[in-house]
């Protein structure tokens, strides 16, 4: 309230009479500091004063009682006290004393303070001229002299006042003739004031009516020589205070990389039009970038921030394409994009997505490189779906996970369904979190069988999810999940420990197995892989060659760079290493032969169709003639029947895996299945 009211009185002076204040107290403050700083300035100058003072009235002591005291005037006790009296009474507590030449008092006049010690008097009167202080009082001596011959001492000294006695007296004063003075010409000041500074007022007066929207220069409405440069650099604050505000604008609600709105502007947009919109339809999409981070790493970060600027053109062209439709875009994370479409209806939302799904997906030439890439896309309507913009980007992030998994079509709305699928899915992630933690995924093993002579030469680890009711769940829907959830590594550790050791444990009973375990493209990125890997063989006791390492082809010749920089120490170790689901991906004969392999894996998919597709023979031969001319071990995955075993013998494939010698084992069961087991050749297998 105070503070309100100070406001409003200083408001009321108006400037000539905060001037006019400032200009009396301006005048208050100097006269002040005067009266204080005058006597502390002064202290030498008065001690100076006070020390002659005291030289001159010792010497007058002195040349006045020199007639009494060489006989000029009549000698008297009486005299001369009468004289003492009267010279040490002309100065404050002046005293004056009179000591004959043998230092024996003879007079004293004045106040009746106590001398010093005559020994100390004594070392006075030997330097004449000299003054010293005794407590509160000023002490100066003289001999008394007659030609050569000393007629007595005078001892002059006096009290002096303090600066206080002095100086308050005066202050009162001064005070006094301050006051009345800023009585008289305060009246004259405020006009005084307002006549000196009627220009500035006037200034101050447009300055505070002008309008917010009034971008005109003050400089241009003013003629006034005293006042121009003053204008002009007002003008120029006010121009860079507001390049400086649009600046910070900028940064704070757009993206530098794509020039699009950022994530604040665009939930402010999207609450505007949802919250506050009065129940009108809103269209939101989010669109996210397949395998954006594996672009990163490959190209780097400078050109993956100019793959997303061209990501952001395309989605404007795609905008443009659509009549009758306004979309809002803007980046709302790393790798997504979101889209508002205000009152569009949703066949016209159904064309921009396919339009920007084409788009994006078209080569992309960056810096003499031909990058691609692939979106997906979920959406949601307000009020439908929603009633708030949280809720409504959760929705559409809920159909966008949808499209992601999906194999074709990676345009998804949001429906009910999806909702329920999605509550289903996180309760399945809570799931697979505890039970790697419960320790509920275990390793099973299928055994690998040499097809010319039915030597049992090995098995592969597998991941299978023993949950607590004894259900088994299948890895195609555990391991995605793992991945997503950045959880793989830790159940492919666990499964290599668990792998290692019942491989070393059947070795060491003396049946010779070499173990084979597949690694995810996830655990290549984890930065101590190699040693983990060197950890769980010197743990076990398994040794190196009897382990073999199983990564997909996709993952192969992504990056072959970095996976031959994880596989070669390893292989120097003595560890093999196979590439898995072999002819299913996009791999070349340049990028296979850069990659220490020892073993290819034919994609059981190849092998189940040897009886109805005709093309699966060919593509089987293909594979075991690369194979031949690079040397390498072949090992033939879902092997389920006697034909198919058969055709993989005379193809001269190596080793045969699948439901045709035995399906995926636990621990236990395995070792009695290896103990039990004699050789037999392919033909001699029953169906």
């Amino acid at each position: 309230m105070f503070a309100k009211t100070g406001k409003a009185a200083r408001r009321g002076l108006g400037l000539a009479g905060r001037v006019a204040l400032i200009a009396c107290g301006a005048v208050i403050a100097a006269t002040l500091a005067q009266w204080i700083m005058t006597p502390i300035l002064a202290q030498g100058e008065i001690r100076s004063q006070r020390e002659g003072a005291t030289r001159a009235a010792v010497a007058l002591f002195a040349g006045a009682a020199r007639p009494y005291l060489s006989g000029e005037l009549p000698a008297g006790y009486e005299a001369l006290d009468s004289m003492s009296a009267q010279i040490g009474s002309g100065m404050p507590k002046g005293q004056s004393l009179l000591y004959s030449p043998e230092w024996e008092l003879q007079s004293q006049g004045g106040a009746t303070a106590a001398p010093p010690p005559v020994g100390h008097l004594r070392t006075l009167a030997a330097q004449p001229g000299r003054v010293v202080r005794f407590g509160q009082r000023f002490y100066a001596a003289q001999p008394i002299r007659e030609g050569a011959s000393v007629l007595g001492y005078a001892i002059y000294s006096f009290e002096p006042r303090t600066i206080s006695q002095i100086w308050f007296p005066m202050l009162w004063r001064n005070a006094l003739v301050l006051v009345l003075t800023l009585g008289v010409i305060a009246p004259f000041t405020l006009p005084l004031a307002r006549r000196a500074l009627s220009s500035v007022t006037q200034l101050e007066h447009r300055i505070r009516r002008r309008d917010i929207r009034d971008k005109s220069n003050l400089a241009d409405s003013s003629d006034d020589r005293m006042l121009k440069p003053l204008l002009i650099a007002i003008d120029e604050i006010h121009q860079r205070s507001e390049a400086a505000m649009r600046r910070a604008l900028t940064l704070a609600y757009s993206d530098p990389v794509t020039r699009l709105p950022n994530r604040l502007r665009f939930m402010s947009k999207l609450e505007s039009l949802v919250e506050r919109g009065h129940g009108q339809p809103v269209y939101l999409a989010v669109c996210d970038l397949d395998g954006f981070r594996k672009i990163n790493v490959a190209v780097g970060p400078r050109l993956a921030d100019s793959v997303l600027a061209v990501v952001a053109d395309r989605l404007r062209i795609a905008a443009t394409r659509i009549e009758g439709a306004s979309f809002f875009i803007g980046r709302i994370g790393a790798d997504q994009f979101g889209i508002i479409g205000p009152a569009v209806a949703e066949a016209q939302l159904k064309a921009f997505l396919a339009a920007a799904e084409q788009l994006i997906g078209e080569p992309m030439p960056i810096e003499g490189q031909t990058l691609r890439i692939t979106a997906a896309f979920g959406a949601a309507h307000a009020p439908q779906d929603a009633q708030t913009a949280g809720d409504l980007l959760k929705q559409a992030e809920t159909a966008l996970k949808e499209a992601k998994r999906a194999p074709a079509v990676r345009r998804f709305f949001f429906d009910q369904s999806l909702q329920d699928k999605a509550k289903a899915q996180q309760k399945l992630e809570g799931e697979v979190r505890e039970g790697i933690e419960r320790g509920e995924f275990v390793a099973v093993f299928q055994p690998k069988v040499r097809l010319e002579t039915g030597e049992l030469v090995g098995a592969e680890a597998l991941a299978r999810w023993r949950r607590p009711d004894g259900a088994i769940v299948s890895p195609g829907l555990f391991v995605p999940i793992a991945e997503e959830l950045g959880l793989i590594g830790k159940l492919g550790r666990s499964v290599m420990r668990d792998a290692c050791f019942a491989a070393a444990g059947w070795n060491n009973s003396g049946v010779k197995t070499s173990i084979a375990v597949n690694v995810s493209p996830q655990q290549f990125d984890e930065p101590d892989f190699i040693q983990s890997v060197y950890r769980t063989l010197d743990e076990s006791g398994l040794q190196p060659e009897l382990l073999e390492l199983e990564i997909t082809e996709s993952a192969a010749v992504a990056d072959p760079d970095r996976v031959a920089r994880t596989m070669w120490p390893l292989r120097n170790r003595g560890v093999r290493l196979a590439i898995d689901d072999f002819g299913t991906g996009h791999s070349n004969f340049a990028s296979i032969t850069r990659l220490p392999f020892d073993v290819f894996k034919i994609d059981q998919q190849f092998v189940r169709a040897l009886s109805t597709d005709p093309h699966a023979p060919a593509i089987i031969e293909m594979i075991l003639a690369m194979a031949e001319a690079l040397g390498q071990e072949t090992v033939a995955e879902g092997v389920e029947t006697r034909d198919q075993a058969d055709f993989l013998l005379r193809r001269a494939c190596t080793i045969g895996q699948g439901y045709y010698y035995s399906p995926p084992l636990p621990a236990a069961e395995f070792d009695l299945f290896v103990r039990s087991w004699r050789p037999r050749p392919a033909s001699r297998f029953a169906a």
